[in-house]
């Protein structure tokens, strides 16, 4: 198969049983995440904090937004949690921006995820730099936000968001939003069934024990592009006298940490294609990249797809098509035709 590429580099895509003779077996119970808690000491906006011959910190601001100002936007079907702090560096020697702050955002009291650290200059016009560019020296003053990618219900939820980090050595915790705990339910409609194996139709939502997932559509076609292509984007063109079938599946993580998208559809077989290439959506559905660099993070969707390449004829003769698929460890059968 022929790869075209419309970018300057190329980027290449790529309960266990237990029983007893003597005994009925028991029935399996699901097990009950465990609430994620700190006892660290509460920071709030406002509040600065002293660390000696260390640091002073100021908490600026602590805001739930999509469009973050002079930030670019969140991607579709997420949002930002930004936490805007103020650092003073006191020590005598220098560290990297990156080196002031780890941590992660908990929803739900469950669900995990991460930030990038970024440094706002404050020279005129405002500019951004990734904090591991930044050396900061003694008395060095830098504004550092820490946005933190979220599923987009997060700004319209009214379930508890916190912040757990460590500045420095120290621990704290900062919480965004007081709400309910526990696990966030899923899509309960005619539109789904809960399975662990079988024929996937179309339209039907597959509810598995950490994915919600649904065939977009297969198609065949001689130039497999993603939906939303901007000015550069890659893409997969047909050898001469083959057709590529394109697979989507939109795979929504209902488990508590991100995944990588190869983790969650992890194979998919035709028996009469040559080969098979999976490629992840990444930018808003405007590129295809390697499914071992796309994460998928807890309660959002991302689109794996799966391509073969077959004859020419396959696409408009009566042979009937059948791909057999693994998520979340399950495997399924989707009839083409």
């Amino acid at each position: 198969m022929k790869k075209f590429l419309i970018l300057p580099a190329v980027i290449m895509l790529l309960g266990s049983l237990a029983g007893c003779a003597k005994q009925p077996a028991a029935e399996e119970e699901s097990e009950i995440p465990q609430l994620i808690e700190s006892t660290a000491p509460i920071l709030a906006a406002g509040d600065t904090v002293t660390i000696d011959n260390t640091c002073e910190f100021h908490v600026n601001q602590i805001e739930i937004t999509e469009h973050p100002e002079y930030y670019y936007d969140a991607r579709q079907g997420k949002t930002y949690v930004d936490f805007c702090i103020t650092y003073q560096h006191l020590a005598d020697y220098n560290i990297n921006a990156d080196q002031i702050m780890e941590g992660k955002l908990i929803y739900s009291g469950l669900y995990e995820y991460g930030f990038d650290g970024i440094v706002q200059e404050e020279e005129e016009p405002v500019t951004w730099n990734r904090a591991h560019t930044i050396e900061m020296k003694q008395s060095d003053t830098r504004q550092i936000h820490y946005f933190f990618t979220v599923p987009k219900e997060l700004q319209e939820s009214t379930r508890m968001v916190e912040l757990h980090v460590n500045i420095r050595g120290n621990d704290y915790r900062i919480i965004v939003r007081d709400g309910e705990t526990g696990i966030v339910p899923g899509r309960e409609d005619s539109s789904t069934s809960v399975k662990d194996s079988g024929d996937v139709a179309d339209g039907e939502i597959v509810v598995t024990d950490n994915m919600e997932f649904y065939v977009e559509y297969s198609e065949f076609t001689r130039d497999v592009i993603p939906p939303n292509r901007g000015s550069g984007y890659n893409h997969y063109a047909a050898e001469d006298g083959t057709i590529l079938l394109d697979l989507c599946i939109a795979c929504t993580n209902r488990g508590t940490e991100k995944i990588t998208a190869n983790k969650a559809v992890v194979s998919a077989d035709l028996k009469q294609a040559e080969a098979s290439t999976h490629a992840a959506e990444e930018n808003n559905r405007s590129t295809f990249e390697s499914p071992s660099l796309v994460n998928i993070l807890p309660l959002c969707t991302e689109y794996i797809h799966c391509i073969f390449q077959l004859p020419e004829d396959m696409a408009t003769n009566d042979e009937p098509l059948t791909i057999s698929f693994k998520v979340d460890g399950n495997k399924y059968t989707y009839t083409v035709k």
